[in-house]
């Protein structure tokens, strides 16, 4: 059954931010501003602008009435519509129906780096932050093709969107070989490339059919590529023990457990402070808010272990840092604690060639754990560590993934592990 729910991105408690509308069914889940409706974050809760004793501002009340009217009107108008090509475009027509969409002059450009511009351009507001960044990768790669390509063949200009056959993607990817890039990142650039088609398409630009039959099985490409590494219980605990030379290393440290024991994303974790703290009836604490990557909003409990580093701290938060010192800092925590076993894995590093200009690639080989820790693998030893300790469901709301599928892949235990949590599950039941 379809449901529409609102929230807003905004970040300075004091300032007005635009109120988004976010659409769900089955497989449809989409996310729109509406551009006239706005609030600020501290009168904004569960879905709506809090009206208070202190705080009755009329705007809000009629903000909350607009968003009523507006929930029963997609609702209503998406079972009798049922969008399918389009679903984004129709709502977002359905909130901002007042929207000047300007009269195009020109048709839209066939040259793929031009319209990826366009796309940025257009979507900028919509899309989230990693989209376009993604976008803009997928861009720069591109570019670079071209460059190499024109260095080849005199008579290349530009790279249109006719010109994507399968020829092209076979000589893209060998390009992508040649640059040390991973089969399964050149898949995820050529899987983007082609939503870019489907975008280009649906505006009327000449794309070439077959790049609307490329398959991409990312996971067998990635089949043999060691997952990322995790911090086990034991070597947390060994982490938290480790007296720290310095503050600037205890209070990496300390961000570094409260990533393990949250789940969540640098983005998010990096944000926390105490005025996201709430209490329920039974005095549990929970941390409330947003989550930057999806909008999706959060509330999870705090752990015991979260607990004892803002009782260390008067009920704060560590001392904020910058993500670039983070990755930097917590190697050396972690070298300190002495989390060296030498495993088989990839750290970025930049790769010197002969008359060629240096580029960064991800190097696989083998280097002690303290090496290969960044700001990314509290995500990863939450969801490793807790899997298989409580329900599926419960580890879901912890970390905000919508499906097990998306969960399943920060899970980086070995096959041997796996093999041992089997068998103690099965001892523990007397088999």
């Amino acid at each position: 059954m379809a449901s529409v729910s609102f929230f807003n991105r905004g970040k300075v408690e004091n300032k007005y931010s635009t109120i988004w509308v976010r659409l769900r069914d089955k497989k449809v889940d989409v996310k729109v501003p509406i551009s006239h409706l706005k609030c600020k974050p501290k009168d904004w809760k569960n879905g709506k602008c809090v009206i208070s004793s202190r705080n009755t501002d009329n705007d809000l009340g009629e903000v909350n009435i607009e968003l009523i009217r507006l929930e029963t009107k997609i609702i209503s108008d998406y079972r009798s519509f049922k969008p399918e090509i389009d679903v984004k475009g129709w709502l977002e027509a359905t909130v901002c129906p007042q929207r000047v969409v300007p009269e195009k002059d020109e048709p839209q450009s066939d040259n793929v780096l031009l319209f990826i511009d366009d796309y940025i351009s257009l979507k900028k507001d919509i899309v989230s932050e990693s989209t376009i960044k993604k976008a803009n990768v997928v861009k720069q790669l591109i570019k670079r093709y071209c460059d190499d390509v024109r260095a080849r063949k005199k008579t290349f200009k530009h790279l249109k969107f006719s010109d994507l056959d399968n020829s092209f993607r076979i000589d893209f990817e060998k390009y992508c070989l040649r640059e040390s890039y991973k089969t399964s990142t050149t898949y995820r650039n050529l899987k983007f490339l082609k939503m870019i088609c489907k975008v280009a398409d649906s505006l009327d630009v000449e794309v070439h059919k077959h790049t609307f039959l490329w398959t991409f099985d990312i996971e067998k490409a990635s089949r043999n590529v060691p997952k990322s590494i995790y911090l086990t219980f034991d070597e947390l605990d060994r982490i938290e023990r480790t007296i720290m030379p310095n503050e600037h290393l205890d209070n990496a440290r300390d961000w570094l457990l409260i990533a393990c024991y949250t789940g969540q994303r640098v983005s998010d974790y990096l944000r926390f402070n105490s005025s996201m703290i709430i209490h329920d009836d039974e005095n549990q604490s929970y941390i409330e808010f947003n989550q930057i990557k999806t909008g999706t909003k959060m509330q999870i409990p705090v752990l015991q272990k979260v607990e004892n580093i803002l009782l260390k701290r008067e009920g704060e938060f560590p001392r904020k840092i910058s993500d670039v010192n983070l990755n930097l800092y917590i190697k050396d925590v972690c070298e300190l604690a002495d989390i060296n076993e030498v495993l088989y894995n990839g750290k970025v590093m930049t790769i010197e060639r002969d008359g060629l200009p240096r580029i960064t690639r991800k190097v696989f080989g083998d280097y002690p754990k303290y090496q290969l820790v960044t700001s990314h693998i509290g995500r990863k030893s939450f969801a490793t560590n807790f899997y298989e300790k409580i329900p599926i469901t419960y580890l879901l709301n912890f970390t905000g993934h919508k499906t097990e599928r998306q969960l399943l892949a920060y899970i980086s235990k070995t096959d041997v592990e796996k093999a041992k949590s089997t068998a103690k599950i099965f001892k523990s039941l007397g088999f």
